[in-house]
């Protein structure tokens, strides 16, 4: 099981856009990371479970509220630039009957509670994401949804990325929660990769 940072790495290496992040193990780490990053940031374990049981701290926007998160957090973190935006999940998997798939619909703590996902095995399409898209909450949200963004060619492009990267590295389990989707594109700020 991959730690965020390592997660993030590898969604990068396919190509798929990532918030910029960077790893910290003491209060000095922690303050200049926030500086190259620049506030306000979001503060997070470098851990491979998922991070909101623990503790995730967002929207820290001074030197101090950073020090006091991190006391909160100990250990080594993770330190993002805050990006918002509307929340999707990705996910994948291996069954023994149909082999990998992939999951796309609403993201964010509560993907398990509103249950909006849509399945297709690999290998995937072009065609097979949008029907995805289509058959999920985020058609609304791409037709207009509030003051929320979605650009349905750029999350094609990241699952489409995504399930190369699924098949290539052997992927057991995967989710990518959530990707952020603003008027900038679409971007990963939280994973948990298991190869």
């Amino acid at each position: 099981m991959l730690k965020l940072k390592e997660s993030l790495e590898l969604l990068k290496k396919y190509g798929i856009p990532v918030v910029e992040t960077l790893v910290a193990s003491n209060e000095e780490e922690v303050l200049k990371a926030a500086e190259k990053i620049g506030y306000p940031v979001v503060v997070k374990p470098n851990v491979s479970e998922h991070k909101s049981e623990i503790g995730v701290f967002l929207d820290v926007k001074s030197d101090e509220e950073l020090l006091k998160c991190y006391k909160n957090l100990g250990g080594e973190v993770v330190v993002q630039k805050m990006i918002r935006g509307f929340e999707i999940f990705l996910g994948a998997k291996e069954d023994k009957f149909f082999g990998k798939y992939v999951a796309l619909g609403c993201g964010g703590v509560l993907v398990e509670l509103f249950e909006d996902v849509s399945f297709r095995v690999l290998p995937l399409r072009r065609r097979d994401v949008l029907e995805m898209v289509e058959e999920t909450k985020l058609s609304k949200v791409a037709r207009g949804f509030r003051s929320y963004k979605l650009d349905v060619e750029s999350l094609v492009e990241v699952v489409l990325r995504f399930s190369e990267l699924i098949e290539k590295e052997n992927v057991k389990e995967a989710d990518v929660n959530p990707l952020i989707a603003n008027e900038n594109g679409v971007f990963a700020v939280d994973a948990r990769i298991i190869l």
